[in-house]
């Protein structure tokens, strides 16, 4: 059986513990974020299937329609999400 570890900290010690951990917390839900394209309104093919969790060959068989900027081609989110919905 495991016992637990108390640790007594005056006001000060835990503002800044708070703080830290506060920051790393954050930090971490930024990078989720970015790792998961929540916040992008286009996506990369390769954010595609990672967003919707399916293959490359079922992103391309869906004919979702894309967006060419320079090379890059883009895919809508709202298109993709109106896609699922329908089918």
């Amino acid at each position: 059986m495991t016992q637990g570890i108390t640790v007594m900290l005056n006001e000060h010690d835990s503002d800044e513990l708070r703080k830290q951990v506060y920051s790393i917390i954050t930090d971490e839900i930024e990078r989720a974020r970015r790792d998961t394209a929540i916040d992008k309104q286009y996506l990369k093919r390769k954010d595609v299937i990672k967003w919707t969790g399916v293959s490359g060959s079922t992103v391309d068989k869906w004919n979702i329609p894309v967006h060419k900027i320079d090379g890059i081609t883009l895919y809508s989110k709202k298109d993709i999400q109106k896609f699922i919905e329908l089918h």
